[in-house]
């Protein structure tokens, strides 16, 4: 592997890392964003946001 490549190899590493954080960056955003009511959960089988761990179980 020559320099060149090597450093091709790198960049495009760091471009797909770079990307993948931008795009968890995005959908966190857009989940924190979103109204409170979009959030709850209509159906049985969903726990509350404010249950405690036994609540869980």
């Amino acid at each position: 592997m020559n320099i060149r490549s090597r450093k091709c190899a790198i960049v495009c590493g760091l471009a797909a890392v770079v990307g993948l954080y931008a795009t968890a960056a995005w959908r966190v955003e857009l989940l924190r964003s979103q109204p409170s009511s979009a959030a709850i959960c209509a159906w049985a089988h969903c726990v509350p946001h404010s249950a405690t761990l036994s609540a869980v179980r």
